[in-house]
């Protein structure tokens, strides 16, 4: 019995029923015997009397007998009261009890304690509630490790370009070094990477809070994808690492924010770059899936993920490695950006790898997001 309204109907059908038979039968047993003891007294009088026509008028032994009965009228209804009150009590702590403890739980959330979990004992709406619960608590406890996780990575990935930023500085500073333009130019490469995360994750503080506005026009992906892709050829040149684009059409258009979805290629570009060995090679194949999305695939021959890691490797900072520091190519949030970035497109990305064979990254974005609500 899934419904806890069909509980409370039958619950008041049964107390509704247990005071009609308590009644009843109160009055069944008094009447019975009231009318006895009548007919009784009835005869007995008749034959002092010799006068059996007596009994037909509404004398003292009539008026006994019905305030004999209205008085077990009265008592039936005060007992069936009484156990309707017992029951009412009875039953709406069973009801009740439930909801108390997930009171309870709620109020301990409130004061911080995000492991509290109430225990699912029913499979009405009561224990879908209880189940409800625990999921948001699960999900509350997530995002609170995720926030000091989060905060933890911040403060990490600031620190390294700082503090060589501030060695640099203090080391001109006291002339313990000169500035060599070797030396300047670390300096300005680290402030580059410094910027670069401080962006990264304005864009995506702004993405995941739903802030990020979309300049929305008609694009070509094809066209788009091309001109990312060259941008980056110089440094995959450089890096050995041949890099491939093609399209199974000269032209696809999507309603897009250009600058956005280029910021997701070239993530996604870069990402693949820093885990493609030097001889490898990078293939981005633009097509068309069969309900007309425009899906834009980057594949690698890098180093490959594991399965453990691949439901991860969207999250911030999440490195498969820990032992390995990540490079400093890259701000460690690009992923986090690509998927936020896409599903602000109405759109999604899915992860494929297999270690030591490479990984692919596939966005989908819909033909036509005009009109519809976006980040």
């Amino acid at each position: 019995m899934r419904s806890l309204r069909l509980k409370l109907s039958l619950l008041f059908l049964f107390v509704a029923l247990v005071v009609v038979l308590v009644v009843a039968f109160w009055v069944d047993t008094t009447v019975e015997a009231g009318f006895d003891a009548y007919c009784r007294s009835c005869e007995m009088e008749s034959s002092s009397q010799h006068n059996g026509n007596d009994c037909l008028g509404v004398g003292s032994l009539e008026q006994t007998f019905v305030e004999g009965i209205q008085d077990s009228i009265r008592r039936a209804a005060l007992i069936a009261s009484l156990l309707a009150i017992v029951l009412a009590f009875v039953f709406a702590r069973v009801i009740t009890g439930p909801v108390n403890v997930l009171r309870s739980s709620a109020q301990r959330i409130r004061d911080g304690d995000l492991t509290q979990r109430v225990a699912v004992n029913t499979n009405d709406e009561i224990g879908e509630l209880a189940v409800a619960f625990n999921d948001m608590a699960e999900q509350l406890d997530a995002n609170e490790k995720g926030r000091r996780q989060l905060l933890a990575d911040v403060v990490h990935e600031l620190r390294t370009p700082l503090s060589i930023i501030q060695g640099n500085l203090e080391a001109w500073r006291d002339g313990i070094v000169a500035p060599s333009p070797e030396a300047i130019g670390s300096v300005h490469d680290e402030a580059v990477v410094l910027s670069r995360l401080i962006t990264d994750l304005r864009d995506l503080s702004l993405a995941e809070a739903g802030q990020l506005n979309l300049t929305l026009e008609e694009v070509d992906i094809v066209q788009l994808v091309a001109s990312t892709v060259a941008s980056s050829q110089d440094r995959a040149r450089h890096a050995g690492i041949t890099l491939v684009e093609r399209s199974d059409e000269p032209a696809k258009t999507a309603y897009v924010d250009p600058g956005r979805i280029r910021q997701v290629i070239r993530n996604l570009l870069d990402n693949a770059l820093r885990h493609t060995p030097h001889g490898g090679s990078i293939t981005i194949v633009t097509t068309t899936d069969s309900e007309g999305n425009v899906v834009v695939s980057v594949s690698d021959t890098g180093t490959g993920i594991a399965a453990a890691d691949l439901p991860h490797v969207f999250e911030h900072f999440y490195k498969a490695d820990q032992s390995r520091e990540r490079s400093r190519s890259g701000s460690g949030i690009g992923l986090a950006i690509v998927k936020q970035l896409v599903e602000a497109h109405k759109g999604h990305v899915r992860a494929e790898s297999s270690p030591g064979l490479g990984s692919t990254f596939t966005i989908t974005l819909p033909p036509d997001t005009h009109g519809q609500p976006v980040l």
